[in-house]
């Protein structure tokens, strides 16, 4: 009995000063595929914490994008980790799988892409498979308190199974804000 009390006393001292364990955290922000934002994101992200400076993120991803040719709406599970460094910068790495509904806009039952990459979509919503990695920066904005405030940049690259092949992916950038709501 007085090991297991001297023990738990070296682990009181020696263990780093009470935080949370987890973060429930929300995010908005824009979808770029070059320099302009062409779609918007919503993200609902449960972020667990090993230590008081790195955590696993496990984020669901709710993105809207729109161009001349098409609009896609798609949903993507993403896990990863972060790390915080005590000046405020974060970094952060995710790998993600999902779906993606793609409706094309065209005359034609066929859409061809600038690759000759082509799908028989018959003027319907056409489904595909969205396998993606993402890798981001950013700043936490209240880096001394329990609650954070993020803003962050994250190159995504990302595929569309069901149009084209691993050899081709898609590329975007993201911008956005993520608010704490709930920390325990």
């Amino acid at each position: 009995m007085k090991k297991i009390i001297l023990m738990l006393a070296i682990s009181a001292v020696l263990s780093p000063p009470m935080m949370a364990q987890y973060k429930l955290n929300g995010s908005a922000g824009f979808q770029g595929f070059g320099l302009s934002p062409t779609g918007y994101l919503l993200e609902f992200e449960y972020e667990k914490y090993f230590k008081e400076d790195v955590s696993s993120p496990l984020r669901v991803d709710l993105i809207y994008a729109s161009t001349s040719d098409y609009e896609a709406v798609s949903l993507d599970v993403h896990k990863g980790f972060r790390k915080y460094f005590s000046n405020g910068i974060l970094l952060e790495q995710s790998i993600g799988v999902g779906l993606v509904t793609t409706f094309y806009h065209n005359g034609s039952i066929w859409y061809y892409d600038d690759y000759t990459n082509v799908v028989l979509h018959m003027h319907k919503p056409h489904l595909g498979f969205m396998p993606s990695a993402t890798i981001g920066f950013g700043y936490d904005l209240t880096r001394k308190s329990e609650k954070s405030n993020l803003v962050w940049l994250r190159p995504k690259v990302y595929w569309n199974l069901g149009f084209r092949g691993l050899n081709m992916p898609y590329y975007a950038m993201q911008i956005g804000y993520t608010h704490n709501f709930k920390s325990k």
